[in-house]
Formats: structure tokens, sequence, C-alpha cells
């Protein structure tokens, strides 16, 4: 059994310790490193701290771009009320999917995502379905959106001027796609993409080996729906030269390959 008030000696070397100095002593070194080792603590924590203060308070981390893509007829200014007025705010307390739903209850609005893009801007997508086209049918006026499906909503203003599609077999059924023709789907889809449908006023789709467009007061012979990519780009370059050249079109033939033939006056 040890003493706790053992006064014994320990030569160490050529030196004597009492033992119970010895104890003190690694007490106290002991102590020392438990001070030293909450010291560093209290170091880290404070830097810790202050770099999570400077990111919920510095500027930088602030929103102050919103960058809104997809939208033709919803105006920018009506999705960024959904969102709450973000600019100003600190992107990291901001939780974005949050107001994708409002967004998305917006009448032409059809899906929205909203994401951070680090350190301070918010990146708005969003797709719309709205009227675009209008097929004079049955006499009556068939009215199919942007992505080709029947609706009955009304056109986004007073202004706006749909495209008229000449079809033979068309649905009607409300949210139905106006065609069951896959090839017709992917060339609207294409149209839409490209520079063309700014100018566009009427398609002829009565005969797949035969399309008509009509832009503006030219009439084009698209021809059938292989090589739709090749084609529109091609009619754009087309409709750009004439422009350069001041030429007055009156019909572009795209029938012959590579060698269109545009009729001038």
């Amino acid at each position: 059994m040890t003493n706790k008030n053992d006064d014994r000696l320990i030569k160490k070397g050529s030196r004597v310790f009492n033992k119970k100095y010895i104890a003190k002593k690694r007490s106290l070194e002991e102590e020392k490193r438990g001070n030293s080792k909450a010291f560093i603590f209290l170091l880290v924590l404070a830097f810790l701290l202050g770099v999570f203060y400077n990111l919920y308070t510095h500027p930088f981390m602030k929103i102050q771009d919103i960058y809104i893509n997809g939208n033709r007829v919803t105006e920018d200014t009506e999705i960024i009320k959904k969102l709450k007025s973000p600019l100003g705010k600190n992107i990291l307390l901001y939780n974005p999917t949050k107001y994708e739903e409002d967004i998305e209850n917006l009448e032409y609005i059809k899906s929205a995502k909203v994401r951070k893009v680090f350190p301070k801007m918010l990146s708005v997508k969003v797709e719309e379905d709205f009227p675009m086209f209008v097929i004079k049918k049955y006499g009556k006026e068939i009215i199919v959106t942007n992505n080709g499906l029947v609706t009955d909503k009304k056109p986004y203003s007073k202004e706006a001027k749909l495209i008229e599609i000449k079809t033979k077999g068309v649905e009607t059924t409300l949210g139905q796609s106006f065609t069951s023709s896959q090839a017709i789907g992917d060339f609207i889809k294409e149209l839409q993409a490209s520079s063309l449908i700014g100018s566009l006023s009427q398609l002829n789709l009565e005969n797949k080996l035969d399309i008509g467009i009509m832009i503006q007061d030219i009439e084009v012979k698209f021809g059938d729906l292989n090589n739709i990519s090749y084609k529109i780009k091609l009619l754009e370059k087309i409709l750009q030269d004439i422009k350069s050249k001041g030429l007055e079109a009156v019909s572009i033939n795209l029938n012959n390959g590579d060698n269109p033939l545009v009729v001038v006056k």
C-alpha cells in the first residue's frame, strides 16, 4: 500500500529528489499541458466563429445577380417576385427550392428549377407552356401550345400572333398532342430553337414529304422531314444572306440539296 505522505528520497544520477517533490512537479506539468490544450481549443473555436461570422455578414456572400433562362412570355419581374426579393440576402441562408412551386403557379410556367451559384448568384431555369399555334378546323380554332399540346389557355397578350398550322388529322382533346407524328413534333421543337420562330407565320404540315413554311411573305418549300437540323441552319443562312444583300425574296426551295433555289424580285 502506497503512503501519500511518502518522504523517501529518489536518486537520479548524481542528484537526489524527494518523492513528493517529483509528484508535485509532474502534476504542475500536466496542468500546464491541459491549460495549453484548452487555450489552443479556444483559439481554434474563435477562428472558426470568425470565419462563419464573415461568411454570414460579408457582402461577398450576398445575392447580387439573378440569371433567368427559358422564359419567352413570362416577364423576369414576375419570376423575381415569386423569389421573394432575394437580392441582398445571404446566399447561405437562402433556400432556393422553397420558391419553385410558387414560380410554377404562374400561368405559363410548366416547371422551374432554382439553384445557387456561389458566391452571389441565383440561377433560375424555367420551362413554359403557352399558346403559340392555331389550327383552323371544323369551323373553329384549335389552340396549340409551344409544346404541341391542345389547350384552352388564352394568348399571353392581345398583340400576340399565333402561327397557323395547316394539317389533315388533328387531335382536339385538351392536354393531348395535336399530332401523333413524332417527326412533326421534333420538327416543331427544332423550329422553336432556331431564329426562324420569330418571323414564322404559317406551317403547312398536310404533306410530310412536302412541308411548307411561310416566313413573313416568303414561301419556303422545306421538303420532307429528313435532315431537319441541317435544313433549318441552311435556311437561316440563306435568309441572313438575302437580308445582307438587301434583296426581296419571293420563295426559297430547299428540295435541291446543297444548292437551294431562291427566287427574288
